[in-house]
């Protein structure tokens, strides 16, 4: 990415920096080992929107948890299930908060990615390549998981999205799809254990969508894996897990897990392009996030200098 480009399109931001880097401190905490170090600022810098230090920690849409909270996937889990927070009750939407919170969820998603051993020692081509199909799946995932229960038209008419929008219509029919999958995920009250499951199947993946202009520049138009075995098997220990799991914490219900399976397609419901014009058009402008995802991820991760 051009950083001077992106700087001059949007001008210094050093204090904001410095800002979301000592609140990302505070909010993933100093000690977890799965913690990645904070990406540059030229990265970090187009994520994460403007915000005081002070209305970051004080608001009730910081809550998303430090990514070693999101579980790691080759945990026992014979373990009983720790629960969950209850979702919070439907609260007016702020829509700076919201958009914040949006952007940890992000980067928290790209840090946890990072911290898997089974993901980066694959070849950097398919890291990439499924960083860049899964991160929108993921990121419905963990807003269901982690964000307050918001009503996202009342967002939208909140945040005045729709007065720089010419097609209202169909942007206010994504955002219905948005909140049917986000509905259809909370009805499972999934257990922090089955969210870790899923968000691993959902990484693991060995389909992919067609391009879209939305992709990366170094995405391949094939989107073929190089070690698709090494996927395949991770994903199918996953659903093997996930599977044992399930049949050990929810005895009453044998159709679960077929059900959260079956569950996942609807993810593709909502677009990458939906999610960036509701929480990242105004902070990145039409520079696609899967682009930004991309360069967050290479900044530090293993083999890339």
């Amino acid at each position: 990415m051009n950083k001077d480009a992106v700087q001059h399109e949007r001008g210094p931001r050093n204090s904001t920096l410095r800002r979301q880097q000592m609140s990302h401190t505070r909010l993933f905490g100093e000690s977890s080992d799965r913690i990645m170090v904070s990406p540059p600022g030229s990265i970090l810098n187009l994520t994460l929107p403007k915000g005081t230090l002070s209305q970051t920690m004080e608001n009730p849409f910081s809550i998303i948890p430090p990514p070693g909270l999101l579980c790691n996937p080759l945990l026992a889990m014979q373990r009983l299930p720790v629960p969950l927070p209850s979702v919070l009750p439907p609260a007016a939407p702020n829509p700076a908060s919201i958009c914040e919170s949006a952007a940890r969820l992000l980067f928290m998603n790209v840090q946890w990615v990072k911290g898997l051993p089974s993901f980066t020692l694959l070849p950097m081509p398919d890291q990439l390549l499924l960083l860049e199909e899964s991160w929108r799946e993921l990121f419905v995932l963990g807003y269901a998981q982690f964000l307050p229960l918001t009503e996202l038209r009342a967002f939208v008419h909140a945040s005045g999205i729709l007065k720089n929008e010419e097609n209202n219509s169909v942007l206010l029919q994504n955002v219905q799809e948005f909140q049917d999958v986000l509905t259809s995920i909370r009805q499972f009250q999934l257990d922090m254990h089955e969210y870790a499951s899923l968000r691993s199947i959902i990484l693991f993946k060995t389909s992919f969508d067609k391009p879209s202009s939305s992709s990366s520049p170094n995405s391949t138009e094939s989107k073929v894996l190089v070690d698709p075995l090494k996927v395949s098997r991770a994903q199918d220990d996953m659903q093997l897990m996930l599977n044992k799991y399930i049949s050990s914490a929810h005895p009453g219900q044998p159709l679960r897990f077929g059900k959260l399976l079956l569950l996942l397609p609807t993810f593709r419901n909502v677009s990458g392009e939906t999610i960036e014009e509701l929480f990242f058009r105004k902070t990145i402008g039409h520079i696609p996030i899967v682009r930004i995802i991309c360069d967050m991820y290479k900044t530090e991760a293993p083999g890339i200098i």
